[in-house]
């Protein structure tokens, strides 16, 4: 079977578009793969890239370990093997890839509850319409999340980024103690790292505080799972004055059990059972000393 001739000017493009290169590294990294190792000058003719621009372009692949120089005088080029310089790049590719499928068949489930539940759905248009309540603003976003926590009878749950629980922790701190004395489970879900580790512990002492692994800019607040709250944190900072905050209230069942699908799950508790039991006696103590 006569072996396909690979043409540059076909190929090049491809390998620009799929592994990342720019036009002028796929042109070099071609010409070199298909034609063999080649001085520099010859390069620049070869592939069509400027002389001016061809040692740049070889320094780039070198570092990028996709090409090696052969000899000094003349220098000379040879490309490394495909197969070994693109393996960490096709196993990165290969596991995004799958994180996308597993994606897809999740918003599969997701448009199938939709539509189960648009079939059994019962209330008219307008009466739809009003379950959704629209906010603007950071300071309404608070507002409405504190009346929402304050009505809580069975759990509230909360998704938000480093910032969010760093603002969550300093708006409601309060609230949190009273809520949390009523019998309402609280449950946080978060990125945690060295800015907010410290009140992610401290909140763990009267909530459940788990980590996740990547958190959009939103604040999400879940009560008793029968009313949710999603805004966007825009700019995702610790101001309150922000106006650019967007979101909306919805009192649906239903939507809300949707909105539960479509938020990071936890990965692990961010303290373990022995530490956080350490924890709250150190905490107790520590109560218990003020008072005194």
């Amino acid at each position: 079977m006569e072996s396909k001739k690979w043409d540059l000017e076909e190929l090049a493009p491809k390998v620009s578009i799929r592994l990342g290169l720019s036009e002028y590294e796929a042109r070099v990294f071609v010409s070199l793969i298909v034609h063999g190792a080649s001085e520099a000058g010859k390069l620049s003719v070869r592939c069509g890239v400027p002389r001016t621009k061809v040692y740049a372009t070889l320094k780039k692949l070198i570092e990028k370990e996709l090409i090696v120089k052969v000899s000094d005088t003349p220098w000379k080029f040879a490309a490394r093997s495909p197969a070994d310089s693109f393996e960490q790049y096709l196993s990165n590719f290969k596991e995004m890839t799958s994180n996308r499928v597993i994606s897809l068949i999740e918003s599969g489930k997701v448009v199938s509850f939709l539509e189960d539940a648009y079939k059994k759905g019962h209330l008219t248009t307008s009466q739809r319409k009003e379950e959704i309540l629209i906010i603007q603003g950071r300071k309404e976003v608070l507002r409405k999340t504190g009346e929402m926590m304050a009505r809580a009878k069975k759990s509230v749950d909360v998704v938000t980024t480093e910032n969010g629980l760093v603002l969550f922790y300093k708006t409601f701190f309060s609230l949190i103690d009273k809520v949390v004395e009523n019998g309402v489970n609280i449950q946080i879900r978060t990125r945690v790292n060295s800015k907010n580790e410290h009140i992610a512990h401290e909140l763990n002492y009267v909530c459940k505080v788990m980590r996740v692994d990547f958190c959009p800019s939103l604040l999400v607040v879940c009560v008793d799972e029968s009313e949710t709250l999603l805004a966007t944190l825009v700019p995702d900072d610790l101001d309150v004055d922000s106006d650019e905050d967007f979101g909306f209230i919805c009192q649906n069942s239903d939507v809300c059990r949707l909105i539960s699908l479509l938020l990071p799950k936890p990965t692990r508790h961010v303290l373990s059972r022995e530490r956080n039991e350490a924890y709250k006696l150190y905490h107790s103590e520590s109560l218990t000393q003020q008072v005194e």
